[in-house]
């Protein structure tokens, strides 16, 4: 046969000599077209293979040695490939590369033991599916292989395109931040994503481990798989609900699922799709916000009764030190005196509510804390018992601390005390400083604190321990665990409002028999500030000077008004900031000082004092209050020469700060005498 552009099948199958001719599967015309030769029939034989050669595909015929015998096929023309080029070339040459050539091969080499075979083909960017049949002669032997090349392209491109929409969803779930699992009805596992398996703690190569195991018994408790089981069947889906998973290593977890319940036709349930976030951290954050507004609202109860009990203790004791100042019974005075005993010890209580409630005014200072607490762990050994155990653990290169010494100290002992009573048996008792960095992103250090350098306390005890609803609350105001009459429940909560008043942070850790710790973080300053000046010494109370005073709390202004001009001075008195400002206007005569209460309705002490401060502009001012609240500690710390002066406090006190004040120049501190200034009044 002659190979051309324009050989023909029929070439191939009148051709006697080529040995294509045979019962069966040869291509000859007379087998093809059973009956004798005839022109009917060769025309019919021509039509046939001329239709063939218009067909959109590639077709062959190779012999033994896998030559080409014949090529031929619409489908030559798209992809590039001429019959001419080929003719008795081996297979090899068109079907080139090396994973496609064996492929061709083996599907050849199959065909001529008798057996068909099917391969894949590229050509010029066109996808072709081949299949390879034997190709028999006239006496029924294999004489050669006969194939076919369609185009399969859109076949090809959904198989790619459904291969990669797999890849990509099964991607879509195994990178998924989340649990996703399909189960059935009774919660059997079986398909688990690599989220479940990190969520859960295992290993993501141990998927048969986990599956095992089953929904029932990743559950806390089974009747909250229970809970989400009946709610998939009933709803078919459910969304946001809350439930406790248990990790491989018995820790439990709180996580957020959803899910749908998959039916087929009849309505019955095929399987259970779930989808779990891990929300621990978010309960936790939500905890502690709930937490810290619960602490916030009974700070601002704490203070307002602090307040009041002020106010009223002003009086009790101010009353009773005028009486004592007057009375020669015996029997009454130490009556008296019992009752400014009561009244002190109840300025102690109401100083612990406004400690922990962030009000009080605290006399700050740079504070080498590895000192401080050396020095107070000699008197710590003498409070605990002999069977305990104290040892401090100073930090290097601790730095410094801004704070009150006095208020450290007491927050200090309380702790102490606290372990003392959770070590029975006896135990040991641990102080250790160290300097720590808070990081924003550091899910584990204190959230309410802003990044930075700190100093860290740790006071830890070997004691029994707290169950978790009691650390909970341990910070409440109030709240003991000790008997009746065995304490207060102040201690804590004091401890609490010093610290974050210190611009600090406390938290506790602890286990029941595991003992607590607790952990005290204070902002960290490298470098001390200069020391103040020693005070001022001790003036005559008594004086000749006009004073304005304001105060609305008619009991203290009429008290403090009959002692002040008992004393020699010039006393103009008003409920409230507009009534004082008339009074200091329509006098006559010069002003002196402005003794006001910091918090007062239609005017506060500090708008007050702006004022007279227009007319009088070297007024001297001391501020008073059983309370010092947020917005006032703020505006105070801002406004020039203002003293401040906390409730309840003794006459002879308010006199001294009275002369010290007005004996003073323009500018000059006079803090240490009545312990602080405003300047000392500490920013939340």
């Amino acid at each position: 046969m002659n190979w051309n552009s324009g050989a023909r099948p029929e070439d191939i199958f009148r051709n006697k000599s080529s040995g294509l001719s045979g019962p069966r599967s040869t291509i000859s015309d007379m087998d093809l077209f059973a009956g004798d030769w005839c022109p009917d029939k060769v025309a019919l034989s021509t039509s046939l293979l001329s239709l063939l050669d218009r067909l959109p595909a590639v077709l062959w015929a190779t012999d033994l040695e896998h030559r080409f015998t014949a090529l031929t096929g619409a489908g030559l023309a798209t992809t590039g490939v001429t019959a001419a080029s080929y003719a008795g070339k081996p297979i090899e040459a068109l079907f080139s590369g090396s994973k496609l050539t064996r492929r061709a091969l083996a599907a050849h080499q199959k065909a001529l033991q008798g057996t068909g075979g099917s391969f894949d083909v590229e050509w010029n960017g066109c996808d072709l599916e081949a299949h390879v049949e034997p190709l028999y002669g006239q006496d029924g032997a294999i004489v050669g292989a006969i194939g076919v090349a369609l185009d399969a392209t859109e076949r090809l491109v959904a198989e790619r395109t459904l291969r990669i929409s797999e890849r990509s969803y099964r991607s879509l779930i195994e990178e998924a931040p989340y649990a996703i699992c399909r189960a059935t009805e009774s919660g059997q596992l079986l398909q688990v994503n690599r989220g479940m398996l990190e969520m859960l703690g295992y290993d993501p190569t141990a998927e048969a481990d986990l599956l095992v195991r089953d929904l029932p018994l990743i559950f806390a408790t089974p009747e909250s798989f229970e809970m989400i089981r009946h709610g998939l069947l009933r709803a078919s889906a459910i969304q946001g609900m809350d439930s406790t998973w248990l990790r491989r290593d018995g820790q439990e977890i709180q996580v957020r699922v959803g899910g749908r319940a998959i039916r087929d036709l009849m309505g019955q349930v095929l399987y259970l799709d779930l989808l779990a976030e891990n929300v621990t951290e978010l309960k936790e954050l939500e905890a502690r916000l709930s937490q810290a507004e619960k602490m916030q609202a009974i700070g601002q109860l704490a203070g307002g009764v602090a307040h009041d009990f002020n106010n009223l203790l002003t009086v009790i004791s101010g009353q009773v030190e005028v009486v004592l100042g007057k009375v020669q019974d015996a029997d009454l005075q130490r009556r008296l005196e019992d009752v400014e005993r009561a009244a002190a010890r109840a300025a102690a209580l109401t100083k612990q509510l406004l400690a922990f409630s962030r009000r009080q005014v605290m006399q700050t200072k740079i504070v080498d804390l590895n000192r401080l607490i050396d020095h107070l762990s000699h008197m710590l050994t003498r409070l605990i018992r002999e069977d305990i155990e104290l040892s401090f653990l100073p930090g290097s290169d601790l730095g410094f601390v801004r704070a009150d010494p006095n208020q450290l100290e007491q927050v200090l002992m309380n702790l102490t005390v606290n372990a003392q009573d959770a070590m029975p048996r006896g135990g040991r008792l641990t102080i250790e400083t160290a300097k720590a960095q808070v990081r924003a992103e550091a899910a584990q250090q204190p959230q309410t604190l802003d990044p930075g350098d700190y100093v860290l306390i740790t006071v830890r005890d070997t004691g029994h321990g707290m169950e978790p609803e009691v650390q909970a609350r341990i910070f409440e105001p109030f709240f003991t665990t000790k008997k009746t009459g065995e304490g207060t429940g102040l201690g804590l909560a004091m401890a609490y409002g010093i610290v974050r008043q210190s611009g600090g942070y406390i938290q506790a850790e602890s286990r029941p028999g595991q003992g607590s710790a607790f952990q005290i973080y204070l902002p960290r300053i490298v470098e001390p500030e200069p020391v103040r000046p020693e005070p001022l010494g001790a003036v005559s109370p008594a004086g000749c000077e006009t004073i304005v005073l304001a105060e609305d709390e008619d009991s203290v202004r009429e008290l403090v008004a009959v002692h002040l001009r008992s004393l020699g001075y010039q006393v103009l008195t008003a409920s409230d900031g507009p009534a004082a400002l008339e009074v200091a206007h329509s006098h006559p005569g010069p002003i002196d000082m402005l003794l006001s209460d910091l918090v007062m309705p239609r005017m506060g002490g500090r708008e007050l004092a702006e004022e007279l401060r227009k007319t009088v502009t070297d007024l001297r001012v001391i501020f008073v209050s059983g309370y010092a609240g947020h917005d006032a500690a703020r505006t105070e710390l801002e406004f020039p020469n203002a003293y401040f002066l906390p409730k309840p406090f003794t006459m002879h006190r308010l006199a001294t700060a009275i002369r010290e004040v007005l004996d003073s120049s323009p500018g000059e501190s006079t803090w240490n005498s009545f312990d602080f200034t405003a300047s000392d009044l500490r920013r939340e």
